[in-house]
């Protein structure tokens, strides 16, 4: 592959698949089983790491409590949530042509790593990606900075021709926590005010190849 073409690391949730419905079908029956109470907007559970979202749900639990309630809303998951779920529009022809281009292509989400395997395979979405980074119960650290760093350093990527892409403030935190550049997903679930955070906005997933490809490029084309 060409290696002036700077490497693209997607999230999943709300840059690929709108899985809002699944997300948050399972947590408000988790809260529903708990008698949590009202929670206000759920939005806010979109893009954290589970293990972080426990807390503010049980802001006076313990670890072990914690631990059941991410495992009570997994297990939801595991048998309903990740099919509820569906391929945002001209996301598969985005991946196809970025592909095509000779774009390297990886994907960092904080869903666990056999979740977004399952759901990238089922949507006919895997094929194009060169690896697969999800969250993994034995990792010490569940933050989407420290899984972007270890996709970088064990993909050996230079960091200064990478963009993550992706439509949260998590996304764009993690990036620039590591020194790569940040394109927002704004087809997503974030709001404008997180975009604003990114070093460029997609409006749609036709836009983002323009966006990536380095100014020599486009100068020459």
């Amino acid at each position: 592959m060409p290696n002036h073409l700077p490497a693209l690391i997607f999230d999943l949730d709300g840059t690929l698949t709108d899985s809002k419905p699944g997300i948050l079908g399972c947590l408000q029956k988790v809260i529903d089983a708990r008698g949590l109470g009202d929670q206000g907007p759920l939005d806010r559970f979109i893009g954290p790491p589970v293990e972080d979202w426990v807390v503010d749900l049980l802001p006076n639990g313990d670890k072990d409590q914690h631990a059941a309630l991410a495992r009570e809303y997994r297990a939801c998951y595991d048998r309903e949530g990740w099919c509820n779920n569906s391929v945002f529009p001209g996301v598969r022809q985005m991946l196809i042509e970025l592909r095509n281009q000779g774009f390297p292509l990886y994907l960092c989400t904080s869903k666990q790593h056999h979740f977004a395997v399952r759901i990238l395979d089922a949507f006919e979405l895997l094929s194009p990606f060169d690896a697969v980074y999800g969250d993994k119960a034995e990792y010490e650290s569940h933050s989407k900075a420290d899984l972007l760093n270890r996709l970088l350093n064990e993909q050996s990527l230079d960091r200064g021709n990478v963009w993550m892409i992706g439509d949260r403030s998590f996304d764009i935190d993690a990036a620039h926590a590591n020194g790569v550049r940040c394109l927002a997903a704004g087809w997503g679930y974030g709001h404008a005010e997180e975009c604003e955070q990114a070093d460029a906005i997609a409006a749609t997933p036709a836009d983002v190849a323009a966006l990536v490809l380095p100014k020599s490029m486009m100068q020459a084309g």
